[in-house]
């Protein structure tokens, strides 16, 4: 039996995540992603209007709110037979807002939650630039706690290190943009008030949409310039992160940003499911199962259609995240699962900005499926997107409506699929007597971070830590830089209901 190492909880990620790896001659042999956060999201819905959804399902997460709010009024649209009749404008404003929220997220990623893995904050000197001395500052009273805990792994010039440090604190300003962005079509962020079933709340204005272009112009220069450099830095110094953090290479995406052309509404980023990055197949939603073999519910296999599976906190299993599975069969989701669908489907301007950056990298297309393939995707996702928002502001006509009016029918059910920045979230939603019935959602790290399932698969991130070597098993910088590049995301992944004994609302608190 070889060493085991234990990760808990893993840091720099949102939510409570723990990691326990089995190494043999310094490689990886095992590994368990653990997530160890209850929650009730789901049991607060039933009895309640169906409206009320949109907004509860935000509070799931205050740094991805607006997936949970596409994916919720997209099910209500679905359930009120309204999904095909959204006006123009009111998805034009729906996508703004939403893509609002992944720039941020991309941003949020790579420079507070991955960059510290690769630049040494103690190494920076004062006199450089104000955003310099603030950090310098820190240094100073030994406080490093932004920056911990740290490794020696540290491989950049100390130019190069110094810039990467002064762009992580201008990335807080952008994203800062890119929440004001978002504020100025939701009404504010974290959990906007803009997204509602039958369109949006508010009409855009020719101020709102100067406004709005300065915004993203600020953005886009930011991304274009300083983001691609210091990711190309990252790259040259550390290049064997393409061929470290491999997962399965199957990826599931829903799609996202429906907008209509010629009449008819498709999106942006297409859905589908891909096969060892070659076999592509369309989205069949029947085809998703959840399951809990290893996961503290009872059973083994859950329809989120219409099963809830009670929690059993004495079960022999090691995780809270259930498995999702697409016709039986481990997939990633995120943005490398978006791009590689969109390049199997050949949907531009995604094909020609994935081949102009493999190109610029000197990879192909497998090395996406990697820890840097990761960065890289949410690269060339937030620098389409914060042109594409450009397009879409032109495209409103401010004349014309936002929005539908619809009744609540008596019986329904409905379906939302969309994408998180982190990947694929579902929301499911049967309604009766005018209430909700029964609601769930699956969130893009169930998928990532699903322990293993009822046929012994693991989940990708445990998959992708399987085969790594570990240098210094004290500081297994690699396991980190593996699991963040998922960039997990806790709170979201964890949706169940409380057994049926305790429809008090009682809380039951695992220990």
């Amino acid at each position: 039996m070889g060493k085991k190492i234990i990760i808990d909880p893993v840091t720099r990620i949102e939510g409570h995540l723990k990691v326990e790896v089995e190494i043999e001659n310094k490689k990886v042999i095992d590994a368990k992603c653990s997530g160890m956060l209850y929650r009730g999201i789901e049991k607060i819905l039933v009895g309640r209007d169906p409206l009320d959804a949109c907004q509860i399902t935000q509070r799931i997460c205050g740094v991805c709110p607006i997936a949970h709010a596409s994916a919720s009024t997209l099910a209500l649209d679905d359930a009120f037979g309204i999904k095909e009749k959204i006006p123009e404008n009111g998805l034009l404003v729906r996508n703004l807002i939403h893509a609002s929220n992944h720039i941020h997220n991309s941003i949020l990623h790579f420079y507070h939650l991955t960059l510290l893995d690769f630049i040494d904050v103690s190494k920076v000197k004062k006199g450089i630039s104000s955003e310099i001395d603030l950090v310098c500052k820190f240094l100073e009273r030994d406080n490093y706690s932004p920056f911990i805990p740290r490794d020696d792994d540290f491989r950049l010039p100390e130019d190069i290190n110094t810039r990467c440090l002064h762009n992580y604190i201008k990335a807080l300003e952008i994203r800062r943009y890119a929440h004001q962005l978002l504020s100025i079509f939701g009404g504010k962020m974290p959990h906007q008030c803009g997204i509602v079933p039958g369109g949006v709340t508010q009409k855009v204005d020719a101020g709102k949409i100067e406004n709005s272009i300065g915004k993203l112009k600020d953005i886009k220069e930011f991304v274009e310039l300083y983001y691609f450099r210091d990711l190309k830095e990252i790259a040259k110094f550390y290049p064997e992160y393409f061929d470290i953090g491999s997962s399965y290479g199957n990826y599931l995406a829903y799609g996202v940003f429906p907008i209509k052309e010629n009449g008819e509404v498709k999106k942006f980023q297409p859905s589908g499911v891909v096969y060892n990055i070659e076999k592509f197949e369309e989205l069949n939603p029947d085809k998703i199962t959840e399951h809990v073999v290893n996961s503290w519910y009872n059973g083994e296999i859950a329809d989120p259609k219409y099963d809830s599976p009670d929690p059993d906190i004495y079960k022999d299993a090691y995780s809270w995240i259930k498995s999702p599975r697409y016709d039986d069969n481990v997939f990633e989701v995120g943005p490398v699962a978006r791009l590689i669908v969109a390049y199997m489907k050949n949907q531009q301007p995604w094909k020609s900005e994935i081949d102009n950056i493999l190109n610029e990298f000197k990879i192909d297309i497998s090395k996406l499926n990697s820890v840097l393939g990761r960065h890289i995707a949410r690269f060339i996702e937030t620098k389409v997107l914060v042109n594409e928002c450009i397009n879409w502001i032109l495209k409103i006509k401010s004349e014309e409506d936002f929005y539908i009016d619809f009744e609540i029918p008596e019986n329904a059910e409905g379906i939302g699929l969309s994408e998180g920045a982190r990947g694929a979230v579902g929301h499911w939603i049967i309604i009766k007597n005018k209430k909700i019935f029964h609601y769930q959602v699956i969130s893009p790290t169930t998928w990532n971070a699903s322990p293993r399932d009822k046929n012994g698969k693991y989940g990708p991130i445990e998959r992708a830590l399987i085969g790594t070597e570990i240098n210094d098993e004290e500081k297994p910088v690699e396991i980190l830089r593996i699991v963040r590049s998922f960039d997990p995301c806790l709170a979201c992944s964890v949706q169940i209901i409380d057994n049926k004994k305790l429809n008090k609302k009682e809380f039951l608190i695992w220990e």
